[in-house]
């Protein structure tokens, strides 16, 4: 991972935390009583909406834009795994 450049990392971080956190308001979606834990593509659009609209989405791409700065790398392949679990952690 030490050899990929700084913007690529900034992206596979931000598309899998933004990921994981689109499944999991879709997951609160399918949990209302007339949907019975089932899905369709309106429910997953209201999903994406609804975190695209979050603050966290904000907070989150401001964290991963800020931890390289000049062209530094962010993350050896050993801490890629705990960055991304803290923040989708929040």
């Amino acid at each position: 991972m030490t050899t990929v450049r700084p913007e690529v990392q900034r992206f596979l971080i931000g598309y899998t935390v933004d990921l994981v956190n689109v499944l999991r308001e879709l997951f609160d979606f399918t949990l209302k009583p007339a949907l019975a834990l089932t899905t369709t593509w309106e429910e997953l659009r209201e999903a994406f909406e609804a975190y695209e609209r979050s603050s966290s989405r904000q907070r989150i791409h401001n964290i991963i834009c800020s931890k390289a700065p000049q062209g530094e790398h962010i993350l050896t392949a050993d801490g890629l795994n705990e960055k991304v679990r803290a923040l989708v952690e929040g």
